[in-house]
């Protein structure tokens, strides 16, 4: 809320203001309304506001107030009411507490008691009896936290005038941080003396943190100097949090002195973080000299965050001398998307210089620098890549090309791909390009299979077909019959067969009980299952005895007799009878099949 200082003049006890007088007020306050500048409208608002009597305010708060919808002309509401608390807070809290329809009560309470308390607390503090109980601690809070800003002891008065289920160690906390900027010494000996608690902690804590950001030394002496203790520890931790945004070398060093009970990783982390934003090579440098184990690589990968953001040639210097496995693992990555934002080509030329003994985070590190680069020029980025072709990621990086460009322009990945080398690269960024291809166009993509011939076909048609499927299964049902037997024809019948389960179970189960018995049948079948299993177990126990594959067959059966067991004993244990005769059942699955039956025969 904007502040502004206004003479309180003879405007307190003005009568109800005449017919005219309310009809130029509402023009004005109209023609302010369409000042288009927010700021510029708002000081209009308030200048006018300051010109008005009580009565004249509670005229066009009526208006407001008769407004259906509460949320409406905050703005005009809040000025005109905070004049009033200005002019006579006393009936302004008549005024609100007695609205019909209790508009933006709790705001509009906390705006008066606002103005009040900044002018007269005990006055306020005296008024918090009228208050409706549902409101007495969100206003109270407002009311306790201006009246810390000026008088302490009243402030914890009131504080301790609050139910005890209303105490708030946050509040408590805030009042000290309040008396700490003007009385550190006298805050703390205060904070000391209240029993022990979660507020007394927070209170010390209040203390440390707001006497550290001014005398950091001084602050520290004093918590170090508190009786051992949770308390203590707090008010060490929130000391020197604060130090270091002021001299995180002091900061640093203290910290590196605390043991595990003190949070010490996370405080290390924070003082490396706001080191590094100010010297990032010191901050490393202390984290080498200094730490070890997890402090060392939470401190670390801070300040080489930070570093990559402002010097990342740097941060490859002292990565490189890096010799804990799991932060480089961590830092490449980072830094290869950090540095990509700030200069393409160099952190590409670094990426390819990493050791290709660690593959994946080389790998890593360069796919993070072409999904930014193919987000912006796919083609620059898949012309750079097509040199690549002795580099051990160029399949990977090729493949996440075409993922990134084909979501933009499936068509030109594709035809991208068809001109990479021959072999299991092509193959694979065929495939992911078709399958972008099918998500868009599913007769393009058919159309473009065709042109393919050798390894890549299969897989792709396989990939066009299961992407196909989700928009039109029964055409892709009807494409399958171009794929020979193998993984890809089972891949991409499953995948229909999960599709079109999915929009039209009916039709979908007619058409996987026409499969031929095999692989793609079986795996078709795995998903009628998944679809009716639950509703319909005795369907679903039906197609699963049809299986082809002995070892998948038991598994589902003896799945689905313990899933039915639960819903109908009797039922599942007829069926589970009948599969004792199955062939090729483990020891377990009979063991459990017999379970099954002899649980339904003998309840208990």
């Amino acid at each position: 809320m904007p502040t502004k200082s206004v003479a309180v003049r003879n405007y307190r006890n003005a009568t109800a203001p005449s017919a005219s007088d309310l009809a130029n007020a509402r023009a004005a306050l109209a023609a302010i309304r369409k000042i288009p500048d927010s700021l510029e409208r708002q000081r209009k608002l308030f200048a006018f506001a300051d010109t008005l009597d009580t009565g004249m305010l509670k005229g066009l708060l009526a208006d407001l107030a008769a407004k259906t919808n509460p949320n409406d002309d905050w703005d005009v509401w809040s000025a005109l009411a905070e004049r009033w608390a200005e002019l006579d807070p006393k009936a302004a809290l008549g005024w609100a507490l007695n609205l019909p329809n209790k508009r933006n009560l709790e705001s509009t309470l906390d705006l008066i008691f606002e103005v009040w308390s900044s002018q007269n607390s005990a006055a306020a503090i005296a008024a918090l009896a009228q208050l409706p109980a549902h409101t007495t601690k969100f206003v109270k809070y407002e009311i306790i936290q201006n009246l810390a800003k000026v008088d302490s002891l009243g402030a914890l008065a009131a504080m301790r005038q609050l139910p005890t289920g209303q105490l708030d160690t946050y509040q408590y906390s805030t009042i000290y941080e309040s008396w700490a900027k003007i009385d550190p010494a006298a805050a703390a000996a205060s904070a000391l003396n209240l029993p022990p608690s979660n507020i007394r902690m927070q209170a010390l804590a209040g203390v440390a943190t707001t006497w550290a950001q001014q005398d950091p030394t001084g602050a520290l002496a004093w918590a170090n100097a508190l009786p051992p203790g949770a308390a203590h520890d707090n008010a060490v931790r929130s000391t020197i949090q604060a130090m270091s945004a002021q001299d995180p070398q002091a900061a640093a060093d203290n910290a590196s002195k605390l043991t595990s009970g003190y949070n010490r990783d996370y405080l290390l982390q924070d003082i490396a973080t706001k080191w590094a934003a100010q010297d990032p090579a010191a901050a490393l440098a202390w984290a080498d000299k200094t730490l070890t184990g997890t402090a060392y690589a939470a401190a670390s990968k801070a300040a080489l965050t930070q570093l990559g953001s402002t010097d990342p040639a740097a941060a490859a210097a002292n990565i490189a001398q890096l010799t804990d496995p799991a932060l480089i693992n961590q830092a490449i990555p980072d830094l290869a998307t950090s540095w990509a934002a700030q200069d393409m080509p160099a952190a590409l030329a670094w990426a390819q210089s990493l050791p290709t003994t660690n593959a994946d985070v080389r790998q890593t590190a360069l796919t993070n620098i072409l999904t930014s680069w193919t987000n912006t020029d796919p083609t620059d980025a898949a012309a750079y890549v097509q040199n690549l072709t002795a580099d051990p990621a160029f399949g990977k990086l090729a493949t996440q090309v075409v993922n990134n460009w084909g979501a933009s322009d499936p068509q030109a990945a594709f035809q991208w791909a068809q001109g990479l080398p021959p072999g299991d690269a092509q193959d694979t960024a065929i495939e992911a390009a078709m399958t972008q291809l099918a998500n868009t166009d599913p007769q393009a993509a058919l159309n473009a299979v065709q042109q393919l011939s050798g390894n890549s076909h299969d897989p792709a048609l396989s990939n066009v077909i299961t992407a196909w499927a989700n928009q039109q299964p029964a055409q892709a049902a009807a494409a399958l019959g171009d794929l020979p037997k193998g993984k890809n024809l089972n891949t991409a019948t499953a995948g229909v067969a999960t599709d079109w389960l999915r929009q039209d179970p009916a039709a979908a189960t007619q058409w996987v009980g026409t499969l031929a018995a095999g692989p793609a049948r079986d795996g078709a079948v795995t998903q009628v299952i998944a679809t009716v299993g639950k509703n319909d177990p005795a369907s679903a126990m039906t197609w699963a005895v049809s299986m082809n594959n002995p070892t998948t067959r038991n598994t589902q059966v003896v799945k689905l007799a313990t899933q039915w067991a639960g819903q109908d004993p009797a039922a599942a244990a007829a069926a589970a009878q009948n599969a004792l005769t199955l062939s090729g059942l483990t020891k377990a699955q009979t063991t459990s099949l017999q379970k099954i039956v002899d649980k339904a025969a003998n309840p208990k």
